[in-house]
């Protein structure tokens, strides 16, 4: 192993794994590693759940299409799509944090699919956590920023749109 390999892992640090609780890649914090320092326990960010680590979904082997190889080299070159995507949660989550920061201190409404919300409004979604609408994408369509997502949720369910 490498010296950078030993040091990518650290008790109290975090990265991406599968939740168990959620069923989905989420952010975790690491809470014990093994004799190899890969982490043994992690704990979502996102429920708050303490489970196994277990690679993420996305960690698995890309598709044959989204590499190649490198004529000359034998090494093989990921397409900036496959390169994007496996950045995006620590992003996302850094836009959050940026959020929560810029509105501390506003209460957040419970989210129900019923209500209006509108943008930069903050919301609690039972599964999802704390979120903040971001855009409304139409009348009964908004897109909310989780921590570890942005998703599109349905607002004013069953109301009609204004003439």
């Amino acid at each position: 192993m490498s010296a950078v390999a030993k040091n990518a892992y650290a008790v109290g640090k975090e990265t991406d794994a599968y939740c168990t609780k959620c069923k989905r890649d989420t952010l975790h914090n690491i809470v014990a590693l093994d004799a190899k320092g890969i982490p043994a326990q992690v704990e979502c960010r996102s429920c708050g759940g303490g489970h196994k680590y277990r690679k993420p979904a996305s960690a698995a082997p890309a598709p044959r299409t989204a590499t190649r190889k490198v004529a000359g080299t034998g090494t093989k070159k990921v397409s900036a799509k496959a390169a994007a995507a496996a950045a995006l949660p620590a992003q996302i989550y850094k836009r959050w944090e940026e959020l929560v920061g810029k509105r501390a201190g506003v209460t957040a409404q419970n989210y129900t699919v019923t209500s209006a919300y509108g943008q930069n409004d903050v919301v609690e979604h039972k599964q999802f956590g704390l979120g903040f609408v971001v855009e409304e994408t139409s009348y009964n369509r908004i897109k909310v920023l989780f921590q570890d997502a942005e998703r599109v949720l349905v607002a004013r369910h069953g109301q009609n749109p204004p003439a």
